[in-house]
This record gives C-alpha cells, structure tokens and sequence, in this order.
C-alpha cells in the first residue's frame, strides 16, 4: 500500500505562498544535499531493532522526542542552550511567534515533547539533516506520507461518527491502525538519528532557521 498509494519522488514545485511557502520550499530542497543517512527508514529496524522499539512502545508519551531533541541540539551546539521551539521551522502564526518562544527553555522542550510527541521527534529529524546536510531517503518520503494519510483518514472517520454513530466502531479501528503505523514510523525515525549521532561529523549549522 506504501508504494502504490504514495509517490517517491518529492513535487516538482511549491504551489503554497508566504510562509508556507518558504517551509515547503526548504523541504523540498533536501533532495539535492549530497549526503545520506546511515539508515533509511525502510531498514531501521533491522539495524537497530532495539532504538526502534524503545522509541516506538514510548513515542506518544513524549520521553523519546524530549531525548533525541536534546541530543541532536547537543550533537550541533550548545544543547538547551540552542533551544527554540520547533526550533524555527514553524514561521510566526497570527500571534504566536515560534521562532523566539521558549529560547533556551528545558520546560518548552518537554512541553513540546509531551503536547507533540511525533512532531517534535520530526523536529528533530529535519533538525538533523541540515546539520549534516542529508537528503531524504525516496522510500522516507511514500513511508512518512503513507502515515500521514492514515492519520488523515482517522481524523475524516471519526468526524463522520460524530454525524453517524453507527460508523465509531469502523473509527475507532482505523484510529487504532492510525497510530500503529505513526508509532512504527516514529521507531524507525529514532532509530535513524541515533544512528546518525554515533557515527558523529558534519559540521554545525545555525540552530534556528530563518526562511
């Protein structure tokens, strides 16, 4: 289902403006870094079958996003110290400003650890790459948006059992599949940075994006 529902290439081009735009963009031009990661998702939990599960039994409760958080912000500077929330790759949003909230703050950290587990553990991840300068990974891109859609169809499912009572227990089991297969990727993902902050290099880069 992966491979036929998800593409593994990336857009051609950005059709969002403004802020999201820039996001996209930037995500976008991962491709052409010149490195790789030491595991793709595809094989993270053969090669580290250990990492994988702790992080995948423990990704919702948010222990594992606060620890590779800290020790990617660790492996590229100063640790906390460097600490933003969404470590600026979330622009300014109405009155919120995300890129100066929290600056150096142990408590943003795990609140954002705690409140978005998976997100932050994402965080983490593209954190990762320009440190390192990687690229994702082609299988990376259909393993994440396969989860991504399932998340999607839970949330349209359980909308619908709102309107129509009869479809909750249909709702609550996709909700189940849902989260099997974030969890599963979230595993894989901390299986992939940890293997990445053993084999160390790469040379650091601002902390905090500005795009």
């Amino acid at each position: 289902m992966v491979f036929c529902l998800c593409p593994g290439t990336p857009p051609q081009d950005v059709k969002s403006r403004g802020a999201a735009g820039a996001r996209n963009q930037m995500l976008l031009d991962m491709q052409d870094r010149p490195n790789e990661f030491k595991i793709d998702l595809k094989n993270a939990c053969c090669k580290d079958p250990l990492t994988c599960c702790v992080t995948g039994l423990f990704s919702f409760c948010g222990c594992p996003a606060c620890y590779f958080r800290k020790a990617v912000l660790e492996h590229g500077g100063n640790g906390v110290d460097d600490y933003v929330c969404c470590q600026g790759y979330v622009p300014k949003l109405c009155c919120i400003d995300f890129p100066n909230t929290c600056k150096g703050s142990a408590v943003g950290l795990c609140c954002e650890g705690c409140c978005c587990p998976i997100f932050s553990l994402s965080i983490a991840r593209i954190h990762l790459m320009d440190m390192k300068d990687i690229h994702p990974d082609p299988t990376d891109y259909q393993i994440i948006q396969f989860s991504n859609f399932c998340q999607l169809l839970s949330c349209i499912c359980n909308i619908l059992a709102i309107f129509m009572p009869e479809l909750e227990d249909l709702a609550n089991l996709i909700d189940c599949i849902a989260d099997t297969i974030t969890a599963s990727v979230a595993g894989c993902m901390g299986a992939q940075i940890a293997a990445e902050l053993k084999e160390g290099g790469g040379a650091p880069q601002a902390n905090t994006m500005s795009r």
